[in-house]
Formats: C-alpha cells, sequence, structure tokens
C-alpha cells in the first residue's frame, strides 16, 4: 500500500501545484494518469464507466482532498456546468461527457461550456483567472480521449 499511497500523493500535490498556477493542459495530463490508476476490476460486471456522473464523482472526490471548494451541478441562467473548481486566484469550469471509442472530433464538453457561456458569472471577479475545461472520456478506454 506504500507505493499507492506514494502515487496518490504525488498526482494529488502535481495536480494542487498546477491547478494554482492555471496550468490546464498539464492538469489534463495528470487527470489522465489518476484515471489510469483505477484498476480495471472496478468495471468488471458494471458499467460505471458509461456515465458522465462516475467521472464527475470521481474528480468531486479528488478535488475535495486539494482544499479546493467544489460545486457540482453549478447552476447558471443557461443551464448547469458538472463541477466548478475553485482553488488560489484560479477558477475551473468543467463540463464532463462520455463518448463511444478512444477519438473524438473537437472537444464536445468545451464546445458545450462556450455555447452556453456557463463561465460568465465567473468573469470580471477581481484576482480570479476563469478557465473553460471539457473532459472528454471514452467508454472503452475509461480515460480522457483527444482529437
Amino acid at each position: 500500500y506504500t507505493g499507492i499511497m506514494n502515487e496518490k500523493h504525488e498526482i494529488q500535490d502535481s495536480l494542487y501545484d498546477l491547478m494554482n498556477r492555471g496550468d490546464v493542459e498539464l492538469m489534463i495530463k495528470v487527470i489522465q494518469r489518476l484515471f489510469a490508476g483505477i484498476p480495471w476490476r472496478n468495471f468488471t460486471n458494471n458499467d460505471l464507466a458509461d456515465f458522465e456522473g462516475y467521472y464527475a464523482s470521481v474528480l468531486y472526490a479528488f478535488f475535495c482532498s486539494l482544499d479546493a471548494r467544489v460545486i457540482p451541478e453549478d447552476i447558471t441562467n443557461y443551464g448547469q456546468v458538472d463541477l466548478t473548481v475553485m482553488l488560489g486566484d484560479h477558477i475551473y469550469v468543467m463540463e464532463i461527457k462520455v463518448v463511444d471509442g478512444d477519438r473524438v472530433d473537437g472537444n464536445p464538453a468545451l464546445e458545450q461550456i462556450v455555447r452556453r457561456n456557463y463561465a460568465q458569472k465567473y468573469r470580471g471577479i477581481a484576482g480570479k483567472e476563469v478557465h473553460e475545461v471539457g473532459l472528454v472520456f471514452g467508454r472503452g478506454v475509461r480515460n480522457l480521449v483527444g482529437e
């Protein structure tokens, strides 16, 4: 268990540092590592990986472990975004989508954030930088997929 705990702390520390710096690109790579470390047996005889709620729940718990302020299903006048995470001087507005396959054209989660203007209520807050983050997970790979 020591190895697992060290890996968890390393991922936790990396994610905390990257989010405090506003480095979305590297933050996404750390999130990929987080999901890559979930044992395949956790998905045996169930369909957890088919639903956005599974990914949102894992991320919710992990972001809370960073002592971030996490707002699940954050409601706006245009709808609701899956997660808003506030850490330091940064606000992350996150939408999650689950797709078939291991590749996707574009980023439907990010497109929804932009189209529905989910981040608008956070723009203009003094001293805060807003990041729109679309996270697209593949059912088969049970991890983030890209273009």
